[in-house]
């Protein structure tokens, strides 16, 4: 359910092969990095998803590598002349080794700083465990075939991504295809929460070699825990805001997902994407029914603005009402509700009116402030009859509510197209 959230959000995105041009290019290519780097973390890749993909164009292809050294995993997805190369962050036993492997290293060979050595800042040194892993996953020739491909097309521009291990790693790969001649302008770097990598020294050398974005959440103590044993960040900073509403650990790469959602649509991106074989059929869409418990102010409208391009992505023939929402103090929604938007469905000459009940709650003595969130969705035809019923719902623990809301209604909205077409023919 995840992978397919994630797969579908990467369908959403029109990426650019130039620079990007102002606010809103930028967001959506962070929030394309961010989907693939979370979309790294996973091992399960179902043939849905896949096709999702390849119905829009686009390819992945799972890179793993493994030797005494790192178990380097990572999916490089393409479309046109964009490469994303998103690299896996600590998720198995071999990469908390790679992390706590401290030994400070030259770049190029083994020679190693003693951990005692005094004024490191004039060594040209890098985490051991982070260059490990970045040349166990450019080996095999992965490094040459990237080389190759943006030599033969100087259009094509590859994107290094990863989230805690995996954007450092994502740096120094960055570092090696730099180091072999790769154009600086066809190299983009982006990673969220990731550890610094090397020596003052080699921050100075690769500074302006390399286009870094280094995406942070306030909070993420992680970015700094290398600092003391004399690593130095660089690179360009974005700082990122957590949510009010969210409980999550400030390094999750959910927080970081989530907040690359809001940035994206508050610099004016929305969900809408260019779709065929819409459904027709004419549907009035009632406001989304807020139950008691309901979403907290910072989420409710760029959550209902997402709901509603969903539909969109669907179907062509669609009248909203001009209310997004209505709020009931209850548990229950009175049978008067439903019938004022079967009415108006019937008013505005729709075939059927369709209705969301969505409900937010938090989980009595759950951790963090989990919630449990439901997204009812319910069907009549103009002479208010029920066609179709159904219901999803998901505790946020792994995902914050925004992520979890957007997944839901993924999972909802092709059984009620699937529901639509079948009426209509």
């Amino acid at each position: 359910m995840i992978k397919k959230f994630l797969l579908a959000l990467i369908c959403l995105m029109n990426f650019s092969t130039c620079a990007a041009s102002d606010d809103l290019d930028a967001a959506e290519l962070r929030l394309a990095c961010a989907i693939c780097s979370m979309g790294a973390y996973s091992d399960d890749e179902s043939y849905l998803m896949r096709s999702m993909l390849n119905e829009r164009g686009w390819t992945i292809e799972k890179i793993a590598q493994k030797n005494n050294r790192a178990d380097a995993r990572a999916y490089l997805v393409s479309r046109d002349d964009v490469k994303i190369l998103a690299v896996a962050g600590t998720e198995k036993l071999k990469d908390v080794e790679v992390d706590f492997r401290l030994g400070r290293v030259h770049l190029n060979d083994n020679t190693t700083l003693a951990p005692y050595e005094k004024n490191p800042d004039d060594k040209f040194f890098v985490h051991r465990g982070f260059r490990d892993y970045a040349d166990v996953l450019l080996g095999d020739g992965l490094a040459e075939r990237l080389k190759t491909s943006l030599e033969k097309n100087p259009r094509e521009t590859l994107y290094l991504t990863g989230h805690s291990l995996g954007g450092s790693v994502a740096i120094i790969a960055a570092i090696r295809l730099t180091d072999s001649g790769v154009n600086k302008n066809q190299l983009k770097v982006i990673t969220f929460g990731s550890p610094a990598v090397g020596s003052r020294v080699l921050a100075k050398n690769y500074d302006d070699k390399l286009d870094l974005t280094r995406v942070v959440v306030s909070g993420d103590v992680v970015k700094k825990s290398l600092r003391a044993l004399g690593y130095v960040q660089f690179g360009e900073t974005l700082k990122y805001k957590q949510s009010v509403t969210s409980d999550h650990a400030a390094h999750k790469m959910a927080v970081y997902l989530d907040c690359a959602l809001r940035d994206y649509v508050n610099a004016g991106g929305t969900f809408q994407r260019e779709t065929t074989n819409k459904i027709d059929t004419s549907v009035y869409v009632a406001p989304v029914l807020l139950v008691k418990g309901e979403l907290k102010p910072d989420d409710e409208k760029i959550i209902l603005d997402a709901l509603n391009d969903g539909l969109k992505n669907k179907f062509s023939n669609l009248t909203f009402d001009e209310r997004q929402s209505v709020k009931f103090k209850g548990k229950n929604i009175p049978d008067e509700a439903f019938d004022e938007f079967i009415a108006a469905g019937k008013n505005h000459g729709c075939d059927y009116t369709f209705i969301r009940v969505l409900r937010a709650k938090k989980i009595r003595d759950a951790q963090s402030g989990d919630r449990l969130a439901t997204l009812e969705e319910i069907l009549y035809n103009s002479d208010g009859i029920l066609i179709f019923m159904q219901t999803s719902g998901m505790q946020d623990n792994n995902l914050t509510i925004f992520e979890w809301i957007l997944a839901i209604q993924e999972n909802l909205n092709d059984n009620l197209s699937n529901q639509l077409s079948a009426l209509k023919n």
